[in-house]
């Protein structure tokens, strides 16, 4: 976030203001819902496990992914796809 701040030439809680008032949501809200919607995408075309799609849109912690995924999907990334495997 920092250096997105940096490029706009914005102190970080003068953007997370202005993308306040321009979307109605958190920046942090913003990132996780694209990142989610990049990985339920993964989930419906690749066979990839949840861990792998996890670190390929951006969490390090796949129970912090899942956790997210649940939060903004209302099912685990398994159930999303169908999945038995985990």
């Amino acid at each position: 976030m920092g250096e997105l701040a940096d490029s706009a030439r914005l102190s970080e809680r003068t953007l997370q203001r202005h993308f306040f008032r321009a979307t109605r949501l958190k920046l942090t809200e913003y990132l996780q819902n694209v990142s989610i919607m990049k990985a339920r995408q993964l989930l419906e075309t690749t066979n990839g496990f949840v861990e792998s799609i996890a670190c390929a849109v951006g969490y390090m912690d796949p129970a912090a992914f899942r956790k997210v995924f649940g939060r903004l999907t209302g099912v685990k990334p398994n159930v999303y796809r169908g999945d038995a495997r985990l």
